[in-house]
C-alpha cells in the first residue's frame, strides 16, 4: 500500500482538480443553507412575541415563515448531500482506489451478499435482512478479500451488527469451523448450537494472553489448532488491538471472515469541513487498515499446497 507521503503527492496532482469544484460547490450551499437558519431567528423572535398574543390564528401565521426557512434549508442540505456524495463515490473514490491497488472492483451501491454473511456463520441469531453499500473486492498477492459496510438484522427493526464484513481466502485448506469471538460473546456457544444443532465444542489454547481477548469454539479441536499456529493467534491479538474494537473472526470453508464493529459512515465526504487532503486521509485511514488483514495475518503465506 503507498506510503501517506505518496498520497500526498497523488491528492496536489490528481486529486485536487477534481475537489476543487467540489468544493465551490460545497461552500456556496453552505452558504445558503446558514442563511435560511439565520432568517429563522428573528421568525421565531416574533412568535414568540406573538404567543403572549393567545390568539391561535396569529400564532399559527407566524410559524408559517419558521417552518418556511426550516424546510428550505433542510431541502437544500438533502440536496447537496445527495450531490456530492455522489460526485465524491463516481470521481474520487473510483481515482484513490485506482491509486492505491492494482486489482480491484469497487460498486458504490453493492453489498456482500446475505448468502455470504450467513456463510460466515460469525452471528447466533437468524438474519433476515442484510444491507450494506461500498463494496470493495481486492488481489493483494495470492489472496482475494473483499469487503463492504454491512447493517445486518434479525427483523425489519432490530439489529444484529453494524460494521465492517470481510471474506477472504486463507492460506490453508480445512474442513472444520472455527470461531474466534471477544470473550464478551461467552453465550455465543450455547446460541450457536441451539440454532444449527451442530457439535460445537470449546477450545482451550495455551496462549494466556489470547485467552483473555478471545473465545475459541470450533467443529474439530485438532483442526482448530491447525487454523490457529501460535503465530497466527499472535497476529490476531496485534490486530485486534490495532482496530481496537470488538472484533470476531470465523474460518469457514477455507475462508477467512471477520466482523468489525463500526457506527461511522465511512467513504463519505463531511460536508460542512473542507473537501481537502483530511478528507481524503478519512478513506485512505479504513481502507488501509481493512486490507492490511493480508499482511497483518500474513495471509500470503503459502507454505502449504492449496488444492
Amino acid at each position: 500500500m503507498k506510503s501517506e507521503l505518496e498520497l500526498q503527492m497523488f491528492f496536489t496532482e490528481h486529486l485536487t482538480p477534481l475537489l476543487e469544484p467540489m468544493e465551490r460547490y460545497r461552500i456556496e450551499n453552505v452558504k445558503d443553507i446558514k442563511k435560511k437558519l439565520l432568517a429563522v431567528i428573528p421568525c421565531i423572535c416574533f412568535l414568540v412575541i406573538g404567543s403572549f398574543s393567545h390568539i391561535p390564528f396569529l400564532i399559527f401565521l407566524l410559524c408559517l415563515p419558521v417552518l418556511f426557512f426550516i424546510g428550505g434549508a433542510y431541502q437544500s442540505f438533502i440536496k447537496m448531500s445527495s450531490h456530492l456524495k455522489r460526485q465524491f463515490k463516481i470521481k474520487i473514490m473510483p481515482e484513490l482506489l485506482k491509486f492505491l491497488f492494482a486489482d480491484f472492483e469497487y460498486i458504490a451501491n453493492q453489498r456482500i451478499a446475505k448468502s455470504v454473511i450467513e456463510k460466515s456463520m460469525i452471528f447466533s441469531k437468524h438474519i433476515a435482512i442484510a444491507e450494506g453499500e461500498d463494496f470493495m473486492r481486492f488481489k493483494l498477492g495470492e489472496t482475494t478479500i473483499m469487503f463492504c459496510e454491512t447493517t445486518a438484522y434479525s427483523n425489519s427493526e432490530k439489529i444484529i451488527f453494524q460494521g465492517i464484513f470481510i471474506s477472504a481466502s486463507f492460506n490453508k485448506n480445512f474442513s472444520s469451523k472455527t470461531f474466534v469471538l471477544p470473550v464478551t460473546f461467552s453465550t455465543y456457544f450455547q446460541s450457536i448450537k441451539r440454532r444449527l444443532l451442530d457439535n460445537f465444542q470449546m477450545v482451550k489454547l495455551e496462549d494466556v494472553e489470547f485467552d483473555k481477548e478471545f473465545i475459541v469454539f470450533s467443529t474439530d479441536q485438532i483442526g482448530a489448532r491447525y487454523v490457529l499456529t501460535t503465530s497466527l493467534m499472535n497476529r490476531l491479538l496485534d490486530y485486534k488491538r490495532k482496530i481496537k474494537k470488538k472484533i470476531s473472526f470465523s474460518f469457514v470453508d477455507n475462508r477467512l471472515y471477520c466482523a468489525i464493529p463500526n457506527y461511522l459512515n465511512l467513504f463519505e465526504p463531511a460536508l460542512f469541513e473542507p473537501f481537502d487532503f483530511d478528507l481524503i486521509k478519512k478513506s485512505y485511514n479504513p481502507l488501509k487498515i481493512y486490507t492490511d488483514i493480508v499482511e497483518d495475518l500474513n495471509l500470503n503465506l503459502r507454505i502449504w499446497t492449496k488444492q
